[in-house]
This record gives C-alpha cells, structure tokens and sequence, in this order.
C-alpha cells in the first residue's frame, strides 16, 4: 500500500492506497476475501480531485470511493481497495500521480501486490478521474488488456476499454481534455495572469504571512487584507533588515516571538520559521503593493514609477517602510539569491533560489544538536558540514548547528567522522555479518516472459508467411508497450531489493568498495540519529574531543529483522 502522507508536513497533496473499510473489517473478524466476495468481481476505487478546497480534509476524494461502492453493486462488482490522489491534477504530463500509477501495476497483476487481494479492473465517477492525456489512457487500456478481463465502470455504465475501436482516444485528442488544448489552457491561464498583474489585480495563491486567507461569505480573497496578528510582525522583519540585523538574527527573534495569548508566531502554514522563509517575506514586493512579472517589478508605462496593487499594504507615512526601503534591502542581497522570479541584473537570467550543494560530509543529515536553544527547548536541529577557511582552515571542516533560535553546537568532521565510523561498523558486524541477501522474487517474471515468448512467435508467423504483417501490427504495437512497461518495473524491482539488500551480507571489504553517497545510505539505515551535546561550561572549548557527547540512536527495527 502506498501513502505519501508526512504528518511533520500536512499537506493537501497526497496518495494514498487501502483495503476497502468493508472488506478490512469483514477481515478482521477472520475472515477471507472469497467469503465476503461472494462471487461478485473485485475491482478497485479510483478517487482524484484536482483541487481540495477543503484545507486537505480528502472529502471529495472520499465522496468518490462512496459513489464508486454503490455503482460497482449495480453490476455485481465489489470494491477491494481504493486508491486516491488528492489534490492531484491529471491535465499535466510533469505532475506523477502515484496512486495510479500503483494502480496501473495492480490491475496488470491482477491483484494487490502487498496483500494479494485480487483485481479485475475499475470504478470512477467520470473517466476524467482517471485519465485526461491520451497516453494515460493508453497506459490504463494496455493494464486491463493485461488483466485479461477490461472491467472498467464510468458512473453507473461499464465501458469495454480493451476493445475500444480508437473513439474514446480519437476524443481525447480532438476534445478540450487533449494535450493540445491543455496547452492553449495554460497559455490563456497565463496571459490572464499577466493582464491581472498589470492591473493591479490581488494574486491569488495560498495565504502569505501577514495577510487573511480568502473567505466567501465575506467576499474576501486570499491576501487582500491585512492580518493585524502578523502585520506588525512582518514590518518589523523588514526594519531589521533594512537597519542591516542578519537574516539568522531575524528568524531567530521572530521565533522567540508570542502573541496575546502566549503562542509562538508561526508561518502561514503554522510551521517554525527558517532564515529562507524569512528572506521570501522580507524580500517579496507585495508588503509595499508591488509584484513581479516577467523577472522584474511591475511599471506604469508612462511614468516607469511601480505599479501598485489593489491590496493592503504598507503605508510609508504609517508603518514607515515602503518602496525606497526594499530597494536598499535588495542592494544589499546576493544576486543569487533574490526573490522567486526575479532576474539576476548581472545575467538576466531568473533567480533559482539557493543552489542546494550536493553533500561531501559522511554524517551530516544524521547529526542533531542537542543545546537547549533560546526558546528553552531541546534544538535537535540538523549539523551541516562546513568548509573551514581563514585562520580556521588549519583546524580543518566543522560540523555546526543552523538554527537561527540556537547558539550553535559544532564539532570538527575529522573527529567525528573517525569515531562514529567505527561505531557503525562495529554495529554492521554485529548485527549484519553472515546473513545471507534474500531477494523477492518479482510478481511480473512469468507475465513478462509470455509475453516475450508471445512476441516471438508473432514475429516467426509473419517471417514464415504463415500471417501479414498487416494483421498483427497493432497487436505487436501493444505488446511492445507491455514489455517495456514490465520491463521497467522489473528494473524498479531490483532496484529496491538492491537497497533493501544493502546490510545483508555485511563485510568491511564491502564498506571500503562504496562511494560516499552509499555510506550514507547504510549509515541512515541503521542510525536514526546521533545528538552533539554542548561542551560542558567548565571545560575549554579546546579540550580534547570527547566521545561521549556523542548519543546515538539506532534503528532496532532493522537489526532485529536481520537477526531474524
């Protein structure tokens, strides 16, 4: 079963799969698929909503999977396992949708790959739900072929899929659900977007800090008025900057920040802030009423003075900070690292953001600071491996601390590395030497090689004469797709067993053969985290490195598996 829900990170986007709450509780109670099946065909719900307008509550994908149920009984079909992909458009080639892609391989299979519960095909309440772009089509038509039955029921009407004589792919190339016309919507969508720039218009998008959300009833949109929680808060980030405060020094005093009633002043998306997010809403134009198009700031063509917009927004005479202000703010920001969307006035090119470096470091993402930082909690906040230059550079690379609301604990990598190095292997030949490597066996080997041996002899058919070649090509065409769809799951397949294998067989001739990014990968599969402790206030800061500051966690999980 899949479910991409991060709990650490709500979010409104999500996949997910489960056992249909029917079957799961009839199981429960002991008993069997067959049973409860009862001669009816199992077939999955298939649930997508492009947007949730309802603060990610999966309501509509759950009103699907209802709907779905009840229809599936009209022809004596019973939902299995429903699968869902909330907040997830189908109208964009980029966007993955797991969920049905998990589908897809379900369905070719014939069943569930982590229970075995069987598939024979699908419900949804409209094809849109499941496909828009012909290749997705194609993708779910190739999958019931597989199946061997082609079940698929739109609302209350099965539909023949396998069969289809190219009407239902011939609309979807001529209708608005085409590739092309999804094109032109985007192209429309964002021209609109210019016009509305160029107005003035409020922007839409989620909530920023320091404006209200949208509300309906009241007529409100999103970011058009004014928060009075968090708009004094966010001028006052602003003046810190302009005044030269750092970017750690803000977010470290904006964390430190309580409202009226003693809670923490958080994100608009209530998490704790980073100097990042800091930075976005200090250097975003539309606290002064401006925005940005086409990689600079938007103008009034005759007096090339800033356009401003129709929200609320900072008034110099009143909050004391305005267009003037975030000019000096900006001067003074790397170029490499302005606001989203705006070129770069040495390249012209637009920012990016901050370029995320690859990690040289063998333990930085496992290391934890264990200070008490400002705000009288356990930090726990990552160490990242930093490069030692100036007078510093002969005590060679460090370990530090970034939270911005933490003094900072650090540590030197060589030591570091030495010792928590031969802490892991010590752990690896422990717990890992001597057990063999278990590979699972891939569900799709005998379907893939019928279809193989099936090509073959297709092919030998019209080389002998015996068939033209004609008549078989779009049965040939279709199998290539199938075997290369096998193909790459089989290739998926190995992958994660290589992975899960990694421990197996355990030798440190192994650990010396890898490559850092391998390490790495061993070590976050049985550490869970090691926590730097401060060094205590009665020692020197350069007193000899001490092992036990060092508090490593390790995954019990794993090693008992392995012992098993």
């Amino acid at each position: 079963m899949i479910d991409t829900r991060n709990p650490a990170r709500p979010s409104k986007t999500f996949s997910r799969s489960y056992v249909a709450p029917e079957l799961q509780a009839h199981l429960e109670k002991g008993g069997t698929v067959e049973e409860w099946l009862g001669g009816r065909t199992p077939i999955a719900s298939m649930a997508r909503i492009s947007a949730d307008r309802l603060e990610g509550d999966a309501i509509g994908v759950g009103r699907q999977h209802k709907n779905n149920a009840r229809n599936a009984a009209l022809h004596n079909c019973a939902v299995v396992v429903c699968y869902e992909d909330n907040n997830l458009t189908a109208a964009k080639r980029e966007v993955i949708r797991p969920a049905f892609l998990q589908m897809l391989k379900d369905i070719t299979h014939g069943y569930e790959e982590e229970t075995d519960i069987p598939l024979k095909g699908c419900v949804a309440v409209e094809r849109e739900r499941v496909w828009r772009l012909p290749r997705d089509f194609i993708a779910l038509q190739d999958a019931l072929f597989m199946n061997g039955t082609g079940t698929f029921i739109e609302d209350r009407t099965p539909l023949n899929l396998v069969d289809d004589d190219g009407t239902i792919i011939a609309g979807l190339v001529t209708s608005g659900a085409g590739e092309a016309e999804v094109s032109k919507i985007r192209k429309r969508t964002t021209r609109s977007a210019k016009d509305r720039a160029e107005e003035g218009a409020v922007p839409g998008g989620p909530r920023r800090f320091g404006w209200l959300g949208a509300e309906k009833r009241a007529g409100r949109l999103s970011n058009e008025m004014k928060n009075p929680a968090e708009w004094p808060y966010l001028i006052q980030m602003v003046k810190k900057r302009a005044d030269g405060r750092s970017w750690r020094h803000i977010t470290g005093w904006i964390n430190q920040q309580k409202d009226s009633d003693g809670n923490p002043i958080l994100t608009a998306r209530g998490g704790k802030w980073s100097e990042q997010g800091v930075k976005g809403s200090v250097t975003n134009p539309a606290w002064w009423g401006g925005r940005i198009l086409d990689g600079g700031i938007i103008r009034n063509l005759d007096s090339d003075e800033p356009t401003l917009g129709k929200w609320e927004h900072a008034h110099p005479e009143v909050d004391q900070v305005g267009y003037e202000t975030w000019k000096q703010i900006m001067a003074g920001v790397n170029a490499n690292r302005l606001h989203r969307g705006m070129k770069n006035p040495d390249t012209g090119e637009a920012a990016r953001g901050e370029n995320t470096r690859v990690g040289k470091y063998l333990f930085s993402g496992i290391l934890r600071c264990g200070r008490i930082n400002e705000l009288g909690e356990v930090c726990y906040s990552k160490l990242n491996g930093n490069k030692a230059t100036g007078k510093n550079a002969k005590y060679g690379d460090y370990y530090r601390c970034g939270d911005a609301s933490c003094k900072g604990v650090g540590r030197r990598v060589a030591m570091v590395d030495k010792f928590l190095e031969d802490l892991v292997l010590s752990y690896l030949d422990e717990n890992f030497s001597g057990i063999k490597p278990q590979t699972a066996r891939w569900r799709g080997e005998g379907k893939l090689g019928g279809l193989i041996s099936q090509r073959m002899k297709i092919k030998d058919s019209v080389a002998n004469g015996e068939v033209d070649w004609g008549d078989v090509r779009d049965v040939l065409t279709r199998l290539n797709r199938n075997i290369l769809a096998l193909q790459d799951e089989q290739q998926e397949h190995l992958r994660t067993e290589s992975k899960r294998n990694l421990l197996r067989g355990w030798s440190r001739t192994k650990w010396k053969e890898m490559e850092l990014d391998e390490k790495k990968e061993v070590i976050f599969q049985v550490l869970i985290s090691v926590v730097v402790l401060p060094v205590p206030k009665e020692r020197s800061d350069k007193a000899p490195f001490d092992p036990d500051l060092l508090q490593a966690s390790w995954r019990k999980d794993k090693t008992v598996k392995a012992q098993e």
